[in-house]
């Protein structure tokens, strides 16, 4: 493999999706687990901790009282968005998305 990655999100449920994540990010790097697993795994912990990789979940919630309440204009998500970018322009997106300072950076493929 060529690049290694700053941040990784796995957003498979997989067994092989995490494996690949591993594969892809850098020494200190961090793997987000966007996603519910959908059974147990078998990890090899050895390259998480010799490269000093931090794995971090983060579980989606429920989604109806969400959507409905954007329907309905009761939440406001506008303030929310940093910065907002073509995907032509990803890399830059994903640079953006780094920031710490940043809350959500959008790419949008129109």
């Amino acid at each position: 493999l060529r690049d290694k990655f700053d941040i990784v999100i796995d957003c498979t449920g997989s067994e092989f999706g995490f494996r690949r994540a591993v594969e892809l990010v850098r020494p200190r790097g961090r793997i987000i687990l966007k996603s519910t697993a959908a059974a147990a795994a078998e990890i090899n912990l050895a390259p998480i901790v010799v490269n000093e990789i931090s794995v971090i979940g983060s579980r989606c919630g429920r989604f109806q009282p969400a959507l409905e309440a954007l329907a309905a204009g009761k939440i406001d998500p506008r303030p929310l968005i940093d910065g907002r970018f073509a995907l032509d322009d990803g890399i830059a997106g994903f640079e953006a998305a780094k920031n710490p300072l940043n809350f959500k950076v959008l790419l949008s493929a129109t």
